[in-house]
């Protein structure tokens, strides 16, 4: 059996090519459980008043989206929003109303997640009193992979 040294280089190469694939197709399904870990931890922050969590991992030009606004809020700014919310705030349901959608640039840097949740129970006004809230909210984030973790680009939300 004569085979031609092109024929072994091509079979090289389809083959290094293939493994290739098979290791990228692992490895997004290791970055979707990550995005999926960190939407799943959104929510406990939400119900453990976890201040912190929002601030965590934000990249420097984070941009938020809401209520036809674009803005750039600080660290701090989130911080006091998320303070207030939460403090003021007792959850009797914060759940998915669906499995988030999410997807990746092809070489992986860039993830996004889309939510959609529903969120009820009581919030304290400034003059002492309750009000029902009674919301959902669907939103997107933004990510790009950093070294091994995520770093939160944006977020664009839409309540109804």
């Amino acid at each position: 059996m004569n085979i031609s040294w092109n024929a072994v280089k091509i079979f090289f190469i389809a083959l290094v090519l293939s493994l290739i694939g098979c290791q990228s197709s692992q490895d997004f399904e290791v970055l979707r459980a990550e995005l999926l870990d960190i939407h799943k931890k959104f929510i406990e922050a939400h119900l453990a008043k976890d201040v912190d969590f929002f601030v965590h991992d934000l990249a420097e030009d984070y941009v938020f989206v809401a209520r036809g606004e674009i803005s750039h809020p600080t660290p701090e700014e989130i911080r006091s929003n998320m303070s207030d919310y939460l403090n003021n705030t007792e959850f009797s349901e914060y759940r998915n109303l669906q499995e988030p959608l999410i997807g990746f640039s092809r070489d992986g840097s860039l993830g996004w997640s889309i939510v959609k949740v529903k969120v009820t129970g009581k919030r304290r006004l400034e003059d002492g009193s309750e009000r029902d809230t009674d919301f959902i909210c669907a939103w997107i984030t933004l990510f790009e992979r950093q070294g091994d973790k995520w770093m939160r680009l944006g977020e664009v939300s839409s309540f109804k």
